[in-house]
């Protein structure tokens, strides 16, 4: 988005294979959790992404986003009933389906476990984001706009005009930390409420092929084509295990997870199995923009599960922000929970330096 608006960036990136975005499925739901929650400008957020990853299609030759319907499979007569008082605002009206009774969505060779039916989420889909992020990470080494390493707010010198030093390099604008959870290691954003949360998934081959909707019920499931299918996720808060590996139960509880949503049997066999940290915040939704003491700092962040719901129109207004000093929209604002800064400390991280 800095790009685009004529400003020269480096990123600077330690390459991190088990990033949480790099693990992350990319699904784009419209439409999650227990009450079937919806968020403020939804309609907004999804255009703006949709054609965001159509841009960059164009711009790699290479599609990024699959766009599939999600079937939301009921889990009680309580969550129909939900289902009911919601879809009369026109909000949800607009990306919800009538319901479909139980049974009706099975097929000749499948059978779904849909015994308190289901309904269809419109506008949603999933992005390939380990493909995205090597075809970005392609065109910014090519562009001489990317380097390996880390930023640590210590190595930081700030020029006294807004702009900061890193290790030669003199970024007019400041330096950007969007490096997930770990940003909250930086005592500059110790006052973002963060609460990362350490999620795993799986990929399964199957003996069973239907591609018409991922599958969402406490849980969601993305059919990848050729019986091979995607299943998330687990949720852990405890920080000293942010950096343990994959854990065998856990992938056993996604594989029962996965067959939860079929009566058919799978007979699924396991081909991968990742675990990452989600960059979660109290609130669920992101922060940025930039530090109300330390105007050479700004933050990008706390974009949780849903990066590619709210990432590519809040790139788009911190790039307003700081190439234009267009106002960010107050509920993402950093400002809105930082307090005085209080004492340096040396911690690793990456970041991105907007050069100008």
């Amino acid at each position: 988005a800095l790009i685009e608006r004529g400003r020269s960036v480096l990123v600077v990136d330690d390459d991190q294979r088990d990033s949480s975005s790099r693990v992350a499925a990319g699904l784009l739901n419209p439409i999650t959790g227990m009450r079937l929650g919806l968020a403020e400008g939804t309609g907004n957020f999804l255009r703006t992404s949709r054609a965001f990853f159509a841009h960059l299609a164009r711009e790699h030759g290479r599609e990024v986003f699959t766009p599939v319907p999600i079937r939301r499979l009921y889990v009680s007569e309580k969550e129909r009933a939900l289902k009911v008082r919601r879809i009369v605002e026109p909000e949800y009206a607009a990306l919800m389906s009538e319901d479909a009774a139980p049974g009706s969505a099975n097929s000749a060779a499948v059978e779904i476990n849909d015994d308190f039916g289901s309904f269809l989420i419109g506008g949603g889909g999933w992005v390939d984001l380990p493909l995205l992020l090597d075809l970005e990470a392609t065109w910014l080494r090519e562009h001489g706009a990317l380097e390996s390493g880390f930023v640590n707010f210590s190595d930081l010198r700030p020029d006294n005009s807004g702009g900061a030093y890193w290790r030669g390099v003199h970024a007019r604008r400041g330096a950007i930390f969007c490096n997930g959870y770990k940003a909250g290691n930086e005592p500059c954003w110790h006052c973002i409420p963060w609460q990362p949360a350490r999620g795993e998934l799986i990929d399964c081959e199957t003996a069973v092929e239907i591609a018409p909707w991922i599958l969402n019920r406490s849980g969601w499931a993305i059919p990848l084509g050729n019986g091979r299918w995607r299943s998330g996720s687990t949720w852990e808060w405890e920080p000293t295990k942010f950096d343990t590996p994959p854990q065998p139960q856990h992938a056993a509880d996604l594989g029962a997870r996965l067959q939860s949503f079929f009566k058919t049997p799978l007979n699924a066999v396991l081909v991968r199995h990742r675990a990452g940290v989600r960059p979660c915040v109290l609130g669920n939704q992101p922060f940025m923009g930039t530090h109300p003491q330390l105007p050479w700092l700004h933050l990008f962040g706390g974009l949780g599960p849903k990066g590619t719901f709210w990432g590519p129109s809040c790139a788009g207004w911190l790039a307003d922000w700081l190439c234009e000093g267009i106002p960010l929209p107050s509920r993402f604002d950093v400002r809105r929970r930082m307090q005085p800064f209080v004492s340096p400390a040396t911690n690793a991280g990456g970041g991105c330096l907007a050069r100008q």
